[in-house]
């Protein structure tokens, strides 16, 4: 009687390309893929044995050839329960297993392998006779019948917690069981064809290219699980309801590093600093979620947390040496526990982007209940408003007085764009002006605004109480706009405005981002007799070149800028040089955010041509404002 084995040889060559390529590449020792390093060890030695067990004839001893048949069976019936283990850590549930799961779990597998060892003095599973030939015992059977509560086992477990399961992983799942399958009918029908050793291998080789692949998941620059990976991990904790702590740490000096250091500095410092926060997790608990931003998970309520922040600020408070150079380091450090605070995956990213991009706070550890979250479900909300706004005319134009301090009235006003949702009510522009510049509904929101302080103007009314001009914000996304000329003119052309009764306000950031096109923009309609003024002044994008280039006829400094002269004599000091410097370059200011007398008298005792604030009104809709004006205008203003 002669054995089949081509397929065990085969089976041999496939577990060689597995184990060169696992074990050779490096990867991350956590427990999912030190149970799928074990299982291909199992599996491959089991192909051995089965393979000895095949050649082992009389001239090896009857006993040599037993030990090889029962070690072939042990390592055999372990291949399906080290499946089940490694789907278990593919979903986290090894960590969460109940007594009565266990018992489950591990009692058939252990009578299985007492079975198997015991065969040679009990013949249970398979006995050699005198002469050397091979038998199966009564309790054969038993073995596949423990096989298959396993693959049903993998699959109850698999459809129980789908969710926690990506689409490839299940189809990977399948594909293991259903070859299983079939190799053991196969093997069952002609027990001379051994094909089970085949199937399990090619099983393995499909799991190392699938579910193990390492590209996917590591972050090439720090060696860290990425982004996908932690999104993923996370996914998996909800939906399984096992309660986790993330420490979020982000470095917000890096984007100064690249520029002072450049990239290969500044990428050897992000190496060195994760390489340093795996002293504090295992290698499968430390993430790098991009923008400079690392999280370290723990379980629910460790003290861990707590230490490994303390410990951390300690080793930035010295220097860090990368190479030849000796830096400080500062972070932002942020705690969330979850699911208390944030009780979904969705909600977990949208928090870690807020986190990411807010104002860096270095001095202590915050908590996720310390920042005002902005949910994706608000998120979307605000851009059905502004959808809505958008098709019923439901924004409104608001118009904030400015005061010339040489006319000692009120001559101009600028157009604000406000919103106030049936649902969600008033909804603050900080809030939906960044959502629709993210979305392209900006350009609409921005072409309505133009219009209605068109329509005003057309009115008359505003300019029989001395309103000269009305300034309207251009957003960046309007200053890319290569056809940004022949679109305002076309709308002050259809109202009949003078192009002088229009002043655009562009900010330091659009100037910085499209120089070429607001050049050519803002000289056109400047050719046409449209004033400029640059907003925000003094807000970090700060750029001689623009400022000399453009013809700018206002500059405005923004309130934050303005309130800082009344906290620091040398923020004063500074002010009072900067309104010097553009008064000689023949430009005229407009300061903002004054709201009381003292600011008034300060910043015209500065030399300011122009005040706008709460001092005079706030923002008001345009019934509002001309009662504002005809109070003002129809005398002098008492300053």
């Amino acid at each position: 009687m002669g054995y089949i084995i081509h397929y065990d040889i085969c089976a041999l060559v496939i577990y060689a390309i597995t184990g060169v390529v696992f074990y050779f590449k490096k990867r991350i020792p956590c427990n999912k893929n030190k149970v799928f390093g074990i299982l291909v060890g199992d599996s491959a030695l089991s192909t051995v044995l089965d393979i000895l067990s095949v050649f082992s004839t009389g001239e090896w001893g009857i006993g040599l050839k037993i030990f090889f048949h029962t070690a072939y069976y042990f390592t055999h019936n372990l291949i399906p329960f080290l499946f089940v283990i490694y789907i278990l850590f593919l979903t986290d549930g090894y960590k969460e297993m109940s007594a009565l799961f266990k018992s489950f779990l591990y009692t058939p597998m252990i009578v299985d392998l007492l079975l198997v060892i015991t065969t040679p003095a009990t013949h249970f599973i398979i006995y050699v006779d005198s002469q050397g030939g091979y038998h199966r015992g009564t309790l054969q059977p038993f073995t596949y019948i423990v096989a298959i509560y396993y693959l049903i086992f993998g699959i109850v477990y698999a459809m129980g917690n789908r969710s926690m399961l990506s689409r490839q992983v299940v189809t990977s799942i399948t594909a293991f069981i259903s070859m299983t399958v079939v190799a053991v009918i196969v093997q069952m029908i002609n027990k001379l064809l051994l094909v089970e050793c085949f199937a399990a291998s090619v099983c393995m080789l499909l799991i190392m290219f699938t579910l193990q692949s390492q590209d996917d998941m590591i972050d090439q620059g720090t060696k860290m699980l990425n982004w996908s990976s932690f999104v993923n991990r996370c996914s998996i904790k909800y939906a399984s309801a096992s309660d986790f702590t993330l420490l979020l740490i982000r470095i917000p000096d890096f984007k100064m590093f690249m520029k002072t250091f450049g990239g290969r500095f500044s990428n050897s410092l992000l190496r060195s600093f994760s390489d340093y926060l795996y002293n504090f997790v295992n290698l499968g608990d430390g993430f790098y979620l991009e923008d400079e931003c690392f999280a370290l998970m723990f379980p629910k309520d460790s003290e861990k947390v707590g230490e490994t922040y303390r410990a951390i600020r300690k080793k930035l408070s010295e220097n860090w040496n990368i190479g030849t150079v000796d830096t400080l380091i500062t972070a932002c450090f942020m705690r969330i526990d979850c699911p208390e605070d944030v009780d979904n995956a969705d909600m977990l990213v949208d928090f870690i982007e807020q986190f990411k991009h807010r104002e860096p706070e270095t001095e202590r550890l915050l908590h996720a209940t310390d920042i005002n979250f902005y949910d994706s479900k608000r998120r979307s909300e605000v851009e059905n408003a502004i959808d809505k706004a958008l098709d019923n005319r439901g924004f409104e134009v608001y118009y904030q007085p400015i005061y010339s301090s040489s006319r000692n009235k009120i001559v101009s006003c600028e157009a604000l764009v406000r919103l106030k949702d049936e649902k969600l009510g008033f909804i603050p522009p900080q809030e939906f002006i960044p959502i629709a510049e993210e979305n392209g509904k900006i350009l609409k929101i921005g072409k309505y605004v133009f219009e209605e302080a068109c329509r005003f103007i057309k009115k008359g009314v505003g300019t029989s109480l001395g309103i000269e001009y009305v300034q309207v914000n251009l957003s960046v996304v309007q200053c890319m706009q290569s056809d940004l000329v022949e679109q305002l003119l076309s709308i002050m052309d259809r109202y009949k405005v003078d192009p002088s009764s229009i002043c655009l306000e562009v900010t330091e950031t659009a100037a910085v981002y499209t120089p070429h096109i607001m050049e050519k923009n803002i000289k056109t309609l400047s050719d046409y007799g449209v004033k400029f003024a640059l907003d925000d002044y003094g807000t970090g994008y700060s750029n001689m070149t623009y400022l000399l280039s453009l013809p700018f006829r206002f500059i405005k400094l923004e309130k934050e800028i303005v309130w800082e002269c009344f906290k620091s004599e040398k923020a004063h000091i500074a002010i009072e040089s900067t309104v010097a410097m553009i008064k000689k370059l023949n430009m005229q200011i407009v300061a903002e955010g004054i709201e009381d007398k003292h600011q008034l008298d300060t910043l015209l005792g500065m030399g300011c041509d122009f005040i706008q604030g709460y001092y005079f009104s706030k923002p008001v809709p345009e019934k509002d404002f001309i009662e504002v004006l005809k109070k003002n205008n129809t005398q002098a203003v008492t300053v």
